[in-house]
């Protein structure tokens, strides 16, 4: 059955968290650290999940920046520390990012995001980003209070954009995204950032491309 309803993950699949180097420079004195407290991020997500003692992502984050300050030895103060967390709401679109979800829309797909980010930090990410626009919805795990790759969110948002979770398609730039996403039951669309391989032992999404015109395009084969 083709998939017409497509969910953007946010972070790293359409938005580049690059734009967080230069801080993550000025606080640690290693612009690579940035992608050490994202990883670190998302563990503390996935064990929050995992134990069910949800927590805020942004206030993960933050938890997240001290865990990493510590590893670091180093002694940011709260205004670096809060100049990050303010600039992953500032993060500039990938450059193919914008092109693909015009062109899906355009060939009549519904979209939405659906990110672990809270609401407000997710709608002004968007809207930041000028990417709002192609969205019905901008959807959030806080919702359910259960992180990616949890069922729950990929549930909810198949359930907010009124059809079966069978009729929806997850794409995402990781993973354990697209492997939490077609266990809930949804199709997959893995963006291959950096050549970066999908996991053997996983069952593959039909679509897995480099970047999100790849990903279009493919998608439009199989659905358009």
């Amino acid at each position: 059955m083709p998939c017409r309803v497509i969910v953007f993950d946010v972070n790293e699949t359409l938005l580049d968290l690059g734009g967080l180097d230069g801080p993550f420079e000025t606080s640690f004195g290693d612009a690579r650290a940035r992608s050490q407290w994202f990883a670190q991020l998302l563990s503390l997500s996935m064990t929050a999940t995992i134990v069910e003692d949800y927590r805020d992502f942004s206030a993960l984050a933050r938890d997240a920046l001290e865990q990493l300050a510590a590893r670091y030895g180093v002694r940011p103060t709260d205004d670096q520390f809060q100049e990050i967390l303010q600039r992953m709401q500032q993060l500039a679109p990938h450059d193919d990012a914008r092109p693909a979800l015009e062109r899906l829309r355009a060939r009549g797909f519904r979209l939405a995001a659906l990110t672990n980010s809270a609401p407000a930090v997710a709608r002004a990410q968007l809207q930041h980003a000028r990417l709002d626009r192609f969205f019905e919805a901008i959807l959030s795990v806080d919702e359910v209070r259960r992180f990616k790759p949890a069922p729950a969110p990929y549930r909810m948002a198949a359930q907010r954009m009124q059809v079966g979770v069978s009729a929806l398609r997850m794409v995402a730039a990781h993973d354990w995204d697209i492997i939490g996403a077609m266990a809930a039951g949804c199709r997959g669309a893995f963006v291959a950032r950096g050549g970066t391989a999908f996991p053997a032992w996983a069952p593959r999404p039909d679509v897995c491309e480099p970047g999100l015109d790849g990903v279009a395009e493919a998608i439009i084969r199989a659905d358009g």
